[in-house]
């Protein structure tokens, strides 16, 4: 599965929902037991979020179908019945690291010029508590703890010692993912995802609980006049350094 959203795959409504739809695409297929998520952008896995959904003067309407397709693709990877392997080849920074976080088996390029790491309070924003979960889960308590407040994006070879990725691979990406990915396979489905839900059901039900309150909080949070304020200031950034 190629994200495809040029020039960086930003997360937008679109994208959330093209996400969702190739992964249940993809299960109603039989024969299909894995997916391996790459990225058609050179330097670039996934840059996280649109934030031309959420700034400047972003449509209420809007805003709620974004998030709430966000949350839906999340609870579409994080609790597939397939294996997922994220195969991270460039920059995944805030929610593309969450789309890296949501797959089985994590592998990244050695690259020391590429990065990953939940860096929103960089820019002004706070990641939702079911990604900062996620974080902790993957590196722990303290090394979330910290990553989160200021904002960190990791090199491959520290990504790796925390364990927010599985390996780093000195040479073919996609070649060693497609290994793991027959690794994954070769177990029983049925005992294999059963397994892969004892440990992340618990987490599906208490965002699906959520939604709701989830979205309030960040539609509020984000048409705060601060909020809206720091992301039109870094847009302006992006735009310049674009120039």
């Amino acid at each position: 599965m190629t994200l495809a959203r040029p020039p960086v795959n930003a997360l937008s409504l679109e994208m959330c929902e093209a996400i969702s739809s190739s992964i249940k695409e993809c299960e109603a297929n039989d024969k299909i037991q894995a997916v391996i998520l790459k990225s058609a952008c050179p330097m670039t896995f996934c840059s996280g979020l649109d934030l031309l959904e959420m700034a400047p003067t972003p449509d209420p309407d809007r805003l709620d179908k974004f998030w709430a397709s966000l949350q839906q693709g999340f609870l579409d990877l994080y609790g597939s019945r397939l294996a997922t392997i994220a195969a991270i080849e460039g920059h995944a920074p805030a929610g593309g690291c969450m789309v890296a976080m949501a797959c089985d088996y994590r592998l990244m390029g050695s690259n020391p010029k590429i990065s990953i790491g939940l860096n929103e309070a960089k820019f002004g924003i706070v990641a939702p508590f079911w990604m900062a979960d996620l974080m902790v889960r993957t590196v722990g308590h303290r090394e979330a703890e910290k990553s989160l407040a200021l904002g960190t994006l990791y090199s491959p070879e520290d990504s790796a010692r925390i364990g927010l990725v599985d390996e780093v691979v000195d040479g073919d990406v996609l070649a060693r993912a497609h290994e793991i990915a027959a690794k994954y396979v070769s177990v029983p489905a049925a005992s294999r995802f059963s397994s892969k839900m004892l440990v992340r059901s618990k987490y599906i039900k208490e965002l699906e609980d959520r939604r709701s309150s989830d979205l309030q909080t960040f539609t509020r949070f984000v048409l705060s006049p601060p909020v809206q304020q720091h992301l039109s200031s870094y847009l302006s950034i992006l735009r310049t350094k674009q120039k």
